[in-house]
């Protein structure tokens, strides 16, 4: 959903707070304004109820007089004004049909003099109550049309419906322009922590420029790492200690084993039990030394020098050597052809990534099938690619077969600890390249490696540098 991004959210709710303010802003202007007109023209009915009382009160007795008084002084047809006096039963006075026809004085109701304006139709009206020199009640009503203010009104209302969703969308936009500008900081170090590596252990988070506990946590982090690049380091360093500590036993014990076995050729039983431990033991030294590349490959003082170093030769090369492994199985070998491809790397761990995907390849392919190795290159990268007909990887497993000890056919019998593809990773990444596989159960399985081209001198330098060794240090 777009509402996890914490940029989408927060100007999701920056936005829902805007309609609550607006639209409490624009109930309340609207009203307000209402409220405003109808007291305003409630004080002034009021204010000239008692001005038509102080002009009038002398000629209530005279009707031709009092009409000419309130007509000269108040003009209420022309100005949309209503007025009557009475006084007991009688009508002492009316005013006539508004100019602009907005009401008609003759159907507004008699009023009882109270406090405020009563609305009648497009009328406010409000009548007060006066007493002559007699004694006598006289109610003077006086009205006033509020068309025009309540066309204001409407104006208003639909200028600030049209005007507050502009207003909200360009505040929106400029929250979120605000927020995507205040949260670059973290994208920048979302982007550092992708690109880390153990080849570069040396990089942290960047914290130039951001806002306090962003940096905070930056620096969290980067101790984190620091922590964290310790005991990688520590574990590496354990690793390849106890495989060298290991490789002399085992080596003094096979000699051993050895030399009991060409004594005890006599006997079948312990020639049998000494050829199994001999062979166990082969099995445990190719483990250690395994071992011992993985923790070269992956610390920053075991790996070499990159030189030019030519694929195609060097997987014809490794054709030659390997092929009769593929003649005992029948199996057709084939040869990459074209033009050479150079790369920047170390050729002998280069051509121990060819012999262990073109010796995995003839493994599972079964007798009589198909090899076949290609190089080429695209763009700035090589590549060679190991391609059978064998049995196959199921999708399940694609995305272990690169770990250590991890062994997708137990059950077939091989030797092995499963560390052949974890070097080929290892070897790959400390090359800035990379290996994938493409694998269809039952029709083969491809494995691709790519590795960056070497168009110059300056370009193996700077390959070998983003593996995180120079050119010429070890």
């Amino acid at each position: 959903m777009i509402l996890r991004s914490i940029t989408s959210r927060l100007v999701f709710l920056y936005c829902l707070l805007l309609v609550l303010l607006g639209g409490g802003f624009l109930a309340f202007t609207v009203l307000s304004f209402k409220h405003y007109t109808r007291e305003t023209i409630a004080t002034t009915l009021e204010n000239r109820a008692g001005e038509i009382w102080n002009s009038s009160q002398n000629a209530l007795e005279q009707p031709a007089r009092l009409s000419d008084i309130i007509n000269r002084r108040f003009s209420p047809a022309p100005l949309d004004r209503f007025i009557r006096i009475r006084s007991g039963g009688r009508l002492l006075f009316v005013s006539g049909e508004p100019e602009n026809h907005g009401f008609d004085p003759q159907a507004v109701p008699v009023m009882t003099p109270r406090r405020g304006a009563v609305r009648v139709g497009n009328l406010l009206v409000h009548a007060a109550i006066f007493h002559d020199g007699h004694g006598a009640a006289v109610i003077v009503e006086t009205g006033q049309s509020d068309l025009f203010a309540r066309t204001v009104q409407n104006q208003l209302a639909t200028s600030l419906f049209v005007g507050l969703p502009m207003l909200l969308l360009l505040a929106a936009l400029a929250g979120y322009l605000l927020m995507r500008q205040a949260l670059k900081p973290v994208e920048v170090m979302i982007n550092a922590a992708e690109n880390y590596t153990f080849n570069s252990p040396q990089n942290r988070l960047p914290l130039v420029g951001t806002e306090p506990r962003i940096e905070a946590l930056g620096m969290a982090l980067n101790r984190m790492l620091d922590r964290l690049d310790s005991a990688y380091s520590h574990v590496s360093r354990f690793s390849a200690d106890a495989a060298h500590e290991l490789r002399t036993p085992l080596t003094i014990i096979r000699g051993e084993l050895e030399l009991v076995a060409a004594a005890a050729r006599e006997n079948p039983d312990v020639d049998h039990a000494v050829a199994s431990a001999l062979e166990e033991m082969t099995r445990l030294s190719g483990i250690v030394d395994s071992l011992i590349t993985l923790s070269r490959m992956e610390s920053l003082w075991g790996k070499r020098s990159h030189a030019p170093v030519d694929l195609t030769a060097l997987a014809l090369e490794t054709i030659d050597q390997i092929n009769l492994l593929a003649e005992e199985k029948e199996i057709n070998l084939q040869r990459p052809g074209g033009q050479p491809v150079i790369v920047a790397g170390d050729r002998e761990r280069l051509k121990q990534v060819l012999v262990n995907l073109i010796d995995n390849a003839i493994k599972y392919t079964p007798q009589g099938g198909r090899v076949s190795v290609d190089v080429g290159a695209t763009g700035d990268t090589g590549f060679v690619s190991v391609e059978d007909c064998g049995i196959g990887i199921d999708p399940a497993h694609h995305d272990k077969v690169f770990d250590r000890f991890y062994r997708v056919t137990p059950d077939r019998g091989e030797h092995g600890a499963g560390l052949g593809l974890a070097i080929v990773k290892s070897i790959c990444h400390a090359h800035g390249g990379s290996v994938s596989l493409h694998s269809v159960p039952g029709f083969g399985s491809s494995f691709r490696v790519e590795i960056p081209l070497a168009q110059s001198r300056t370009a193996a330098a700077d390959i070998a540098a983003a593996a995180g060794v120079s050119e010429t240090g070890a």
